[in-house]
């Protein structure tokens, strides 16, 4: 798959050699683009295993400036989720509400209404 990323990166690397003026551009193949891509350094795929934190996942999205991680089974290497900022501030926003009368003691309770 190309995807924006990869077109920009091809596109730097034929304007940064002399050889290939940019209008040759028009006449190549995806197929040169994808030996060009492959011999460029290996990116690896930033993921996240399901038995990891919360906490880790958002590190991982602000670390990398990411917007999407995707959550990896490590058996089977299918991917069963891709977090997201929204969705982690969705999960916040319905799940903590709920856990934060938890930890009141019953003299806070008692006293503070």
């Amino acid at each position: 798959m190309l995807t924006i990323t990869d077109f920009i990166n091809i596109l730097h690397c034929y304007y940064k050699s002399p050889m290939v003026q940019m209008y040759g551009l028009e006449s190549h193949k995806i197929e040169t683009w994808r030996d060009v891509y492959l011999k460029s350094p290996t990116q690896f795929l930033i993921s996240i295993s399901p038995q990891a934190s919360l906490f880790d996942a958002i590190y991982s999205l602000l670390r990398y400036k990411i917007h999407r991680l995707p959550v990896i089974d490590p058996e089977s290497g299918n991917v069963l989720h891709i977090l997201t900022h929204k969705r982690i501030l969705k999960f916040l926003h319905i799940f903590v509400i709920q856990i934060i009368p938890q930890y009141n003691t019953l003299w806070y309770v008692k006293y503070s209404s």
